[in-house]
């Protein structure tokens, strides 16, 4: 069986971010269009929190395309940050919808 392509990410309660569906057949991608995406929204909650570093952030997802959060990598404090949890559900292409 394969994979789907299309993903529906929910984010957590906690935080802004509108749904947003995408392409996952390119994981790099995928990742950078939920970034630009997640962003704009994050920012003033993140500088809000006193923590707007953590903007410089990439989307990471396991590997069975069911969760994902935001990471911010610290390499100096050799620490990693995780944020704004999100669910990962299959959703159907456009065409498929119609049948």
């Amino acid at each position: 069986m394969t994979q789907p392509a299309l993903y529906r990410i929910e984010f957590g309660p906690a935080w802004p971010v509108p749904p947003i569906t995408v392409d996952y057949s390119d994981r790099t991608q995928a990742a950078r269009q939920v970034a630009a995406h997640a962003i704009p929204h994050l920012t003033p909650v993140l500088t809000e929190k006193g923590r707007p570093e953590l903007a410089d952030c990439f989307f990471s997802t396991d590997r069975a395309l069911t969760v994902g959060a935001f990471m911010h990598v610290d390499l100096a404090a050799e620490a990693v940050t995780r944020f704004c949890p999100a669910r990962l559900t299959p959703a159907l292409a456009a065409s498929e919808e119609s049948r």
